[in-house]
């Protein structure tokens, strides 16, 4: 019974545990499914809110998406000669590229990208096994398209929300764009090293080449850069940019991309670095400025690169850089004649401290650096014709040998009390406290300073179109630097007086008139008599105009201007072209007040383009990164960013009548056959100008024009120093301007245009016919030389200028 009782009882007992336990079983599951539920609610929340809702919905957009670009600069042959940016990027089509670029950088970061979705789970298990094992995050499983979203949507930040905003980003745009587009995006986007962005600014920096001419081996090295830009770069290490070009095209063999027998082909191709030969170096930089400048005037600073504008401009390189070497070598020849940069001033013994003091220091530690090899400093002659002991800071430099002869330029008081210079030798003319620009050749060896002192500047222009062909700002202008074609403001001398006579001839007179050169004497500075002189001392009584220019009499230049009137002659330049302040007395006749090379250029081609005043254009169009026009010169931009924008172009009001213009034409060509620029004259060629000297030889010019260019020449220094006695514009500017006009097309027995009011009548028993305009012929002349066998006028192509009826009698 009790048995039966007990058995019961524990029956009971089991059967009651079991219930216990189920129920906290269940109760149990309950909790953890609730608090899975709750997990998964908070975490879909937190999701939602930190990462869903802030992620962009379209990514179709990215189809069009462009980053920031290269603003590109070419010639007039579509040459790159600058580019400017915010990041070094010039963006390229997939279409355009060979097959292995792309392949290339598959193999190298995301060899599954073809067949994933987005987001390689196999990627990212070998990647933490390889780390793993190795202790270290060596590898990454992020794929090209994690890769993009990062460096395009998500930034680097490091943090896990990061890495999940860009797997969901890289899975949606995987399902938006196709595989060619996002290599596209990804292979115009990735950082390549040293400044570039995009495999077609790494081409044409690392290789010197477009990136779709670039070979499988080039190929395979930008694709290993990847990981370490800076690290890999061949600017850098080349042993580095090597060992990473065998490892992807060891990656391009294994997927099957190239055979091995092309992977051993261009294993053994050097790396070609071009040097980093950029836009924007050497003969372009003045005119790469300027057109620099322009852009951002005309369209801000930040739409150029963000657009990545394609600017073209009417720069001829080839023209350019014969401009430039010709300005070398007239500044050079300045210096041949008048001796080098010699000791720049003289320090009494008590200021030697002082100046050894001031030399160069380390910013760490204080203590003074020896100069770098090729570096220019200042240094100090401690002893009179010691040139072995030239001091700077602590250090003693000791000038070459061959150096020691060298002519420099020497300072010479005259009588009158001006002061002129004189070449004399360098080790003869040295003395104690002398400060002395020199630069390291080796060790202690030092050269003098190569700089020149002069300098010197050109442009040329398109008569026609007003384009700028070339443009010289000075002997060696870095990007961004003063351009003295365009900037600068000097003195003009002589080569002012074409706005005299222009002048003169609205007032009726021809340059068969008569003045008087005689001297003068005008009122000058209070208390003082001004007393215009000639340049040889010599004058020569009554004289046709049309000499007076040629031979460049400067009192003939100032009656002229007296007769004419001061407001005439400053009206008459700035219709002409001259844009700065203009001083109003007599003195502008002989060149005294300032101006501009480029506004020089612009009003000789008023003359040539028969009173048409020119707009210079720096630049023919602009286009955008896709090849749309944005603006061309004269007109106004397409779209709604730029409608408002006019590029410059086209002419200015009319400055002169084609008649007088013809006629100031034909004086200034017998400044080139029988005056002061007679080493221009080439026969059969049309060819006028004017020689420009100021006071002291400070500054030389020629500007001379024919019927296709005007070019202007202009050699000086940046202060008011003398360039040497006989400095003159005929001898220190003409020789640049012969070569810059060799270079230019000219046709034989191309003229002037003549226009419909001019007229040629003749001039002398030799036969010579000189123009005028039309109703301003001097009757009383004619007759004089009139005859039935006289030469008839200039023929202008095919057809004879007809002589007026006057004229003929």
């Amino acid at each position: 019974m009790r048995t039966t009782i007990g058995a019961h009882a524990t029956v009971r007992f089991v059967a009651k545990k079991a219930g216990f336990v189920f129920r906290f079983l269940s109760i149990s599951v309950l909790v953890v499914l609730l608090v899975v539920l709750a997990a998964a609610g908070a975490g879909w929340y937190w999701l939602d809110r930190e990462v869903l809702s802030s992620l962009p919905q379209d990514l179709s957009k990215l189809r069009d998406w462009r980053p920031p670009t290269n603003c590109q600069i070419y010639d007039r042959h579509e040459r790159l000669v600058d580019e400017f940016y915010l990041d070094r990027r010039i963006w390229i089509p997939m279409a355009e590229l060979p097959v292995h670029v792309p392949l290339a950088f598959v193999a190298a970061e995301d060899r599954r990208f073809f067949t994933h979705p987005g987001v390689d789970l196999r990627g990212i298990l070998r990647a933490m096994v390889t780390n793993l094992r190795g202790g270290t995050t060596k590898q990454g499983g992020s794929t090209i398209t994690q890769q993009l979203v990062k460096n395009i949507l998500v930034g680097n930040e490091k943090s896990y929300r990061r890495k999940l905003r860009e797997a969901i980003l890289a899975y949606r745009l995987e399902r938006e764009l196709g595989k060619d587009e996002i290599l596209e995006l990804y292979l115009n986007y990735i950082y390549l090293g040293s400044g570039n962005y995009g495999v077609e600014a790494a081409a044409r920096d690392y290789f010197g080449i477009s990136a779709s001419q670039i070979d499988i081996g080039q190929a395979a090295m930008m694709a290993g850069l990847v990981p370490a830009p800076a690290r890999y770069s061949p600017h850098r290490s080349v042993e580095s940019a090597l060992h990473r070009r065998e490892l992807v095209l060891t990656a391009m063999v294994d997927n099957a991309f190239i055979s091995a027998e092309e992977a051993t082909q261009f294993a053994d191709d050097p790396v070609v670095d071009s040097t980093r030969a950029r836009g924007g170096q050497g003969a372009n930089t003045s005119y790469a400025t300027i057109v620099r400048r322009e852009v951002r005037r005309l369209y801000g600073s930040t739409l150029p690169v963000e657009e990545g504008l394609q600017v073209h401009t009417p720069l001829d390189s080839h023209v350019q850089e014969v401009a430039v070497e010709a300005v070398r070598k007239a500044v050079r020849a300045v210096e041949q004649r008048q001796g080098r940069r010699g000791p720049s001033r003289r320090l009494a013994h008590d200021k030697w401290d002082a100046f050894l003091s001031r030399y160069r220091r380390d910013v760490g530690d204080k203590a003074p650096v020896p100069p770098r090899q090729g570096e220019c400093f200042e240094s100090l002659v401690r002893r009179s014709k010691d040139l072995g002991s030239l001091q700077a800071g602590p250090f003693t430099f000791s000038l070459a040998e061959e150096e020691r002869g060298a002519l420099i330029r020497v300072p010479i008081k005259r009588d009158d009390g001006k002061v002129t210079t004189s070449a004399k030798k360098l080790e003869a003319e040295i003395t104690e406290g002398d400060v002395l620009p020199v630069c390291l050749v080796e060790g202690e060896k030092v050269k003098l300073d190569p700089r020149p002192w002069p300098e010197g500047a050109a442009l040329v222009l398109e008569n026609a179109t007003g384009r700028v062909v070339a443009l010289v700002g000075g002997f060696d202008v870095p990007l961004e630097g003063f351009v003295r074609a365009v900037q600068a403001r000097r003195q003009p001398g002589s080569s002012f007086k074409p706005y005299v006579y222009a002048s003169a001839l609205l007032a009726g007179r021809t340059q068969l008139d008569t003045v008087i050169d005689a001297p003068l004497a005008l009122p000058g500075a209070p208390g003082k008599i001004w007393s215009p002189k000639n340049y040889d001392g010599e004058y020569h009584g009554a004289i046709q105009i049309r000499n007076a220019l040629a031979k460049s009499l400067n009192t003939v230049a100032v009656r002229l201007l007296l007769d004419t009137g001061v407001d005439r002659v400053v009206s008459t330049a700035k219709a002409m072209g001259i844009t700065s302040n203009i001083r109003r007395d007599p003195t502008i006749a002989l060149g005294s007040s300032e101006v501009s090379l480029l506004d020089q250029v612009v009003g000789y081609s008023t003359i040539a383009r028969m009173g048409l005043p020119p707009e210079p254009v720096f630049i023919d169009k602009v286009e955008d990164v896709r090849g749309h026009l944005v603006g061309r010169a004269g007109e106004r931009g397409e779209d709604e960013r730029t409608r408002h924008i006019v590029l410059p172009g086209g002419s200015r009001p009319r400055a002169l009548p084609s008649g007088i213009a013809y006629e100031l034409a034909d004086m200034m060509r017998e400044v080139v056959s029988n005056g002061t620029a007679k080493k221009a004259y080439k026969e059969g060629f049309d060819r006028a100008g004017k020689t420009g000297t100021t006071n002291d030889f400070i500054d030389a010019w020629f500007v001379g024009f024919t019927p296709r260019y005007t070019i202007g020449v202009w050699v000086g220094t940046d202060g008011t120093t003398t360039l040497g006695d006989k400095e003159t514009g005929g001898k220190t500017a003409l020789p640049a301007w012969l070569e810059i006009a060799a270079t230019l097309p000219e046709v034989e027995g191309e003229r002037f245009a003549v226009p419909d009011d001019a007229t040629f009548v003749p001039f002398d028993a030799a036969g010579k016919w000189v123009a005028v305009r039309r109703g301003d012929v001097p009757e009383s002349v004619l007759p004089r030389y009139v005859s039935t066998d006289a030469p008839l006028p200039p023929v202008i192509g095919e057809v004879p200028i007809v002589v007026t009826a006057t004229t003929a009698s």
